[in-house]
């Protein structure tokens, strides 16, 4: 029987390389979740999903591989979104980058939404909507 601290670092490593880590896109130390907003992307990495809005950079600074979402401070930002159709656009699907100017809220979660161009092929826009 497999003691449950023993699978905690596979849990991580699993966790961390399928995306679901967020970003503290602010100075300073870690704050409350109260403080702070969230705004959930898809995972860079993934299988076999039809779309995913992949958070790139946020306010001018480059969001990792591992992260998913993101946390700001309230106020005004920049966020530089991919979205990703029937996988990378070499493997006949399409990616388009998406610049979004949003306004955020203290202790709100949002999440990333995509309209499609007709056919569903590619990404028409992306918005930030409330969750």
């Amino acid at each position: 029987m497999m003691r449950p601290l023993r699978a905690l670092p596979g849990a991580l490593l699993a966790c961390l390389a399928a995306g679901c880590a967020t970003y503290q896109a602010y100075d300073g130390p870690k704050l409350a979740r109260a403080q702070v907003a969230i705004i959930v992307g898809s995972a860079k990495i993934r299988s076999g999903l039809p779309l995913a809005l992949v958070i790139r950079s946020v306010d001018g600074r480059d969001v990792g591989l591992q992260y998913s979402s993101v946390a700001l401070a309230p106020g005004s930002h920049e966020l530089l979104v991919d979205c990703e159709v029937s996988g990378s656009a070499t493997a006949g699907g399409a990616a388009s980058r998406h610049a979004l100017r949003i306004e955020v809220a203290a202790g709100e979660k949002y999440r990333l939404t995509a309209r499609m161009s007709p056919g569903n092929r590619s990404c028409a826009d992306v918005a930030l909507e409330s969750s």
